[in-house]
């Protein structure tokens, strides 16, 4: 969904709107419907407008419907009217997409907003702006709430997978009250939801934010700017400043943002003496610390330009902890990377045994259930003595392929895959069914192996003592551990358990997965 052009405002719509737009302006309404629309969808659009006697205008780009609602001489407010209007209509797709998509979402796993309303307000001008540009800016602004709505969904997916059984905003974008801001036509917000602390994982290492989490001067919304100006003036390494109230964040004042506004020619008469809740910045990035600094600063770099050096606000359990800087948030991302590439294994990519670590200790710390498979390589040893090193990093590769293949198709995203050296990997899930995941990555294995062996007659297979094995080539041992959130764990309890079901899965003959979990030594066994 491109931004809107000049281009698409004909002077036959803006004559219309500007005609109704003298009894409290026009409201505009953007919707964006994800993928081909349904006749349902179509139906229920159609309907919604017919019961709206005060749409001005209408037109369609695409899958982004725009609608633009006028005010009558006497009815309520142009603000009440469009919020009333928008969620009408709201509740109206929600409920055909409930319809429509909920049982394939829960056989997929998924939790894909299928639409995005946003909306604003467009008045006339007392400063000689033309009916287009304040048309025009309207139209940019309740893009920008849709924008930023499928920006926040798109990173919150994982989240949403565990509410999508009650979550009543997940389908149909979010309540009023988070697309809104009482301080601005635009109406949208720049707060994460509070449940999105999951991400998709590859590279990408799950250090928090909150490690970053520097204090910050706190004011209550009633104090006086005098007294913040103050503050700023006798600590001149503080740059901004957190507005608070029973420590959860409110807004944010930056320095150079107030000294601008208290430099204009009515500044400080207007200002000075005035409660600080009337400067501060109510559409700041507040983050939960337990949020990706790499996801905090895509969020952070998405910003308005000016807002883009903007400290980020951080909280834990809604509570002000801190905040972070632009500069020390780029720094660490920096690190991060540099030290994922150093320690990623070279023959595949995937992360290594420091972020593996590291993401273990992550999920184990969220306490929410998860799975892990170990997979590892029978009879390694004799097809790299039969067919070379470099067939066997090719066999290697194929593995990693292979786990990524059947986490793409039965896995969430943010399952993590990692390569913890030779033939083992390791594959992290929060899938119900991770004996699904094993199964097919034993059918994967076993159907493409045999391309590896170059059509030869396979010689005799022989163990690491040099026995003969009966086995007709190379097979797949997985180890299926499962962790229910709750019994007491570490990184090295599951590294444990994961070898002693390794050494059973090995001891069955063919490709096969074993499945236990920290404390119980066996729970299953199975093949294709």
């Amino acid at each position: 969904m491109d931004e809107i052009g000049y281009g698409l405002l004909d002077r036959t719509m803006i004559n219309r709107l500007t005609e109704q737009w003298h009894y409290g302006g026009i409201g505009v309404i953007i919707v964006h419907v994800q993928g081909h629309p349904s006749a349902s969808v179509h139906e229920v659009m159609l309907d919604w407008m017919k019961d709206q006697r005060r749409v001005a205008w209408r037109y369609r780009m695409e899958n982004d419907f725009y609608y633009f609602l006028q005010r009558g001489k006497s009815e309520e407010q142009l603000e009440k009217l469009t919020k009333r209007a928008v969620e009408g209509l709201r509740e109206r797709l929600r409920r055909v997409y409930v319809k429509e998509e909920a049982v394939k979402q829960r056989s997929e796993r998924r939790a894909v907003t299928e639409f995005a309303i946003g909306f604003a307000l467009a008045f006339p001008s007392g400063i000689g702006r033309s009916a287009e540009a304040t048309v025009y800016n309207a139209i940019k602004e309740a893009l920008s709430a849709v924008m930023r709505y499928r920006f926040r969904q798109e990173h919150a997916f994982a989240a949403h997978e565990q509410t999508a059984a009650t979550d009543e905003g997940l389908l149909g974008g979010p309540p009023l009250h988070e697309m809104q801001n009482p301080g601005s036509d635009a109406l949208s917000d720049h707060r994460l939801p509070p449940q999105a602390d999951r991400i998709q994982h590859g590279r990408q290492s799950p250090f928090p934010i909150g490690a970053l989490a520097k204090s910050i001067p706190t004011f209550y919304p009633d104090a006086i700017v005098s007294d913040l100006a103050r503050m700023f003036e006798s600590n001149q390494h503080v740059q901004g400043a957190v507005i608070a109230s029973e420590g959860r964040p409110l807004g944010l004042v930056m320095k150079e943002n107030m000294n601008q506004l208290l430099a204009g020619q009515f500044g400080l008469p207007l200002y000075w003496n005035r409660p600080i809740a009337k400067i501060m910045d109510e559409e700041a990035l507040v983050v939960d610390a337990s949020w990706p600094v790499e996801q905090v600063a895509q969020m952070a770099m998405a910003r308005d330009i000016s807002r883009l050096y903007h400290v980020v606000i951080i909280t834990r359990d809604e509570k002000l902890i801190g905040a972070a800087s632009i500069r020390s948030i780029l720094e660490c991302l920096t690190q991060l990377r540099t030290e994922e590439a150093r320690t990623a294994n070279p023959l595949t990519g995937l992360p290594g045994n420091a972020v593996i670590q590291r993401e273990l200790q992550r999920r184990i710390d969220a306490g929410r259930p998860f799975a892990i498979v170990y997979a590892d390589l029978d009879y390694f040893k004799w097809f790299n003595d039969c067919f070379g090193f470099s067939q066997g990093d090719e066999l290697i590769r194929y593995l990693a392929a292979v786990l990524q293949h059947a986490q793409g198709l039965a896995g969430s995203k943010d399952d993590f895959v990692g390569h913890i050296g030779g033939d083992d990997f390791i594959l992290l899930s929060d899938v119900e069914d991770a004996a699904k995941l094993c199964r097919l990555m034993i059918a994967r294995f076993d159907g493409g192996v045999q391309a590896y062996y170059g059509g030869a007659e396979l010689p005799v297979v022989t163990d690491r003592s040099g026995n003969p094995a009966v086995q007709e080539g190379v097979t797949l041992s997985l180890s299926l551990l499962l962790w229910d959130g709750l019994e007491p764990i570490t990184t090295a309890k599951i590294s444990q358990a994961a070898a002693r079901l390794k050494k059973q899965a090995k001891s069955i003959s063919g490709s096969t997965y074993v499945s236990g979990n920290v404390y119980e030594k066996h729970l299953g066994e199975g093949k294709t």
